[in-house]
């Protein structure tokens, strides 16, 4: 395999030109062109036949045949040669496609490939600056004062792309010392015994002080109904009653209170039970590394006896752009460490994590690679069918310690070199600029520019015809642009009423979540007395911590399957509403493919938010009280039944739903797009009015505006071309 590719690329290369073959270099995924690089003499049969397979290759514009594979290959070859496509990342996706067919010989041929450092931020940067000149452009283009503000408005889209960083671990994980290293200067607490108690946020800014927000009476209730089945929590919050006045910070409306940054250890440190009051704290500082539009989320260790902070823990994981978990290397894996893991590998959004392992000085080389294959393994194991996922983490040994010791003058660079700090540093711009935020951005102003692009292209092309018919003393111009405006106009009444009738046809989201929310409570219910019935064989005392995790992970991890059910299903629903409707209506297609993956976003980010941590509290409080009394088995299973299922519908899920207006959201949606391609019809009108208005007969004077509009036709043709070469 190695000598084949190598034998097509020395063939080949000297006609194939990367710029004018592949017009669009983000075209494909990584897992695209793991599939592509993957098809062989031997499978390339099985890979025709399906639909998928060809999908791809109609992203490239190429036939599905094998000179078309060939062909394919050689193009990704090239995008590696040229530094413009991560081989890390492309043999990763090689390994999983590995379960369906072998990739042992491109894998081979790939790490044997010399290609350059990738620069993913530089990167980024040089597209938005293409697209930001081709902006430029079309401004200077335009005539339309409304088009202007439209283009000048977008050229803030790299500027505006912020990124957010989680950090997460076990208490005593080195989170602060990591951070510290990271930011070059000792910002967070350090020390032998577990510090930071509370989540807090970083960003870029000249605050010298910090903010603490404490809990509102809401939020400490929902904390207080815990410590009923939690003794060690119930234990520390006596202890905190007694020592503190909690109604001088526990307010009906959050209280925040500004700090100075030097004080912030008395209330942030573990050791201070104050901390057990605050829900969050938010630092700001001139740091080098937040200059990049970053902020990080250091979150409370993951065995915090306080739920509610592992809660809004996992409320900000939801938020955050990239994850990085933290955990001892002399420690290795812990139980917390794999639930939390594959919990995020099964229902996160994020494709990419890091496993970042703290004071790596303390083993050498062996050891750490020891360590490493051994948490692969485990999760691996513990994914099952799913142990592909295991792929997506990354591994990268560290010493915060040599860092930190080099930042404040006690060691040498050797010292940092050996921390492996720039590495990480490096690691992360890299993901976080390669990510799926930043290719979002990249696409969403590249569909704006060309939406904008076609609009002036229709606008200077219909402007030419009627300075060509003015030229041959046509009459009736006026009369035939008004004709044409109400053939438009009849044509938007007529899409209006299409939208309306297509809505009243789209099933509300709530439709089925009655049938769905009775078989998790099954499902709840059937875990719960297997537990049971495992104790009761084995003579073995209840455990109310596993039973409150088996409660937490299956009740989270199905409401979210839920929601990611019945997501797909109503999109899908739109998706086929919005392209039927492009194909009736194809002038609209641009404008309602404009955005729809942001609309898609937003729905997505509401359905998530829905979930009552306060009815949940309460849930998990009367199970256990249940599974306390000792009843036999037949009328524990009964009871749970009709408790949990009780307990599911009082999350209202089917009201929730239906109160998100998801439907009504699209009509909109859709309705603002199908306005907007109006408007812009409507300025075209106007604009071509004045023209021929304040045009006169004289032919010199007519062939000069003709000649000026076939000169922005050819340039906005050219910037066209450049547009879909980025």
């Amino acid at each position: 395999m190695k000598e084949f590719l190598e034998q097509i690329w020395q063939n080949h290369l000297q006609f194939l030109d990367f710029n004018s073959h592949f017009k669009d270099k983000n075209a494909l995924d990584v897992s695209e062109l793991a599939i592509l690089l993957s098809a062989n003499k031997d499978n390339y049969e099985r890979y025709f036949l399906l639909k998928e397979f060809g999908a791809i290759f109609k992203k490239i514009a190429l036939r599905v045949d094998i000179f078309s594979i060939q062909e394919a290959q050689i193009r990704t070859i090239n995008l590696l040669k040229k530094g413009l496509l991560d081989k890390k990342e492309l043999i990763k996706a090689l390994v999983i496609l590995d379960k369906i067919t072998n990739t042992a010989f491109v894998r081979g041929y790939l790490e044997q490939l010399q290609t350059p450092q990738i620069d993913q931020k530089s990167l980024l940067q040089a597209s938005f600056k293409e697209l930001d000149g081709i902006n430029l452009e079309l401004i200077n283009l335009c005539e339309s004062e409304e088009r202007k503000k439209r283009l000048e408005k977008s050229l803030n889209k790299f500027k505006n792309l912020h990124f957010s960083i989680a950090i997460t671990g076990v208490m005593n994980a080195g989170k602060s010392s990591l951070l510290n290293a990271l930011l070059k200067k000792p910002i967070l607490g350090v020390s032998n015994v577990p510090e930071t108690a509370n989540l807090t946020l970083l960003k870029y800014g000249k605050s010298k002080g910090a903010k603490i927000y404490f809990w509102d009476e809401s939020e400490w209730r929902d904390i207080l109904s815990n410590s009923y089945f939690n003794e060690d929590l119930s234990r520390f919050i006596r202890e905190l009653g007694a020592e503190f006045d909690l109604s001088a910070y526990i307010k009906p409306e959050a209280l925040m209170q500004e700090i100075p940054l030097d004080e912030l250890q008395s209330f942030s440190s573990a050791q201070n039970k104050i901390s057990a009051l605050i829900k969050k704290i938010e630092l700001e500082g001139e740091l080098e590394f937040l200059q990049n539009n970053i902020a990080i989320v250091d979150t409370p260790g993951l065995d915090d006896i306080v739920v509610q902070r592992e809660i809004l823990t996992r409320e900000y994981l939801k938020e955050s752009d990239f994850l990085i978990h933290l955990m001892n290397a002399s420690q290795s894996l812990t139980q917390k460490d794999a639930e939390f893991l594959i919990s995020c590998l099964l229902n996160s959004r994020l494709s990419k994590f890091l496993i970042v392992l703290t004071k790596a000085d303390l083993l050498g080389d062996e050891d750490l690679n020891e360590v490493i294959n051994y948490t692969k393994n485990t999760l691996k194991s513990r994914l099952g069918d799913l142990q592909s996922l295991a792929e997506q983490i990354d591994f990268l040994p560290v010493s915060a310690k040599k860092a930190n010791a080099f930042y404040a003058g006690e060691a040498d660079e050797s010292a940092l070199e050996e921390s492996k700090i720039p590495q990480f540093e490096a690691y992360l711009l890299n993901a976080l600029y390669s990510g799926e935020k930043s290719k979002t951005a990249l696409s969403a102003y590249k569909k704006e520019l060309g939406l904008e692009l076609g609009r002036l292209l229709e606008f200077y092309a219909l402007q030419r015809k009627l300075l060509t018919e003015r030229g041959h003393e046509k009459s009736g111009e006026n009369e035939d642009l008004l004709a044409r405006m109400q053939v438009w106009q009849e044509k938007f009444e007529q899409a209006k009423k299409d939208i309306c009738d297509s809505i009243e046809r789209l099933q509300g989201l709530e439709n089925g979540v009655d049938r769905r929310i009775l078989l998790l409570a099954k499902k709840l219910k059937e875990r719960l007395i297997d537990e049971l019935k495992y104790l009761q064989n084995h003579r073995k005392k209840l455990n109310l911590e596993r039973i409150l995790n088996i409660i937490e992970l299956t009740t989270r991890d199905g409401i979210s399957d839920i929601l990611r059910e019945v997501n797909f299903e109503n999109f899908k629903q739109m998706e086929s509403i919005k392209d039927a409707l492009s194909i009736k209506y194809d002038f609209l297609q641009a404008e309602f493919n404009s955005d729809f993956e942001s609309f898609k976003s937003g729905i997505s980010k509401g359905i998530e938010a829905i979930f009552a941590a306060d009815k949940f509290a309460k849930l998990k409080s009367k199970i256990t009280q249940i599974l306390k009394e000792k009843d036999d088995i037949f009328s524990l299973e009964t009871r749970l039944f009709e408790l949990i299922d009780e307990g599911f519908r009082g999350f209202g899920l089917e009201e929730v739903l239906k109160n998100l207006k998801i439907n009504e959201s699209f009509f909109n949606f859709l309705n603002e797009k199908l306005t907007a391609y109006q408007q812009s019809s409507q300025e075209k009108i106007n604009e071509l009015s004045a023209l021929l208005e304040g045009v006169e007969g004289e032919n010199l004077k007519l062939n000069a505006m003709r000649q000026e509009t076939e000169a922005k036709i050819q340039k906005l043709h050219a910037l066209k071309e450049m547009l879909d070469a980025n």
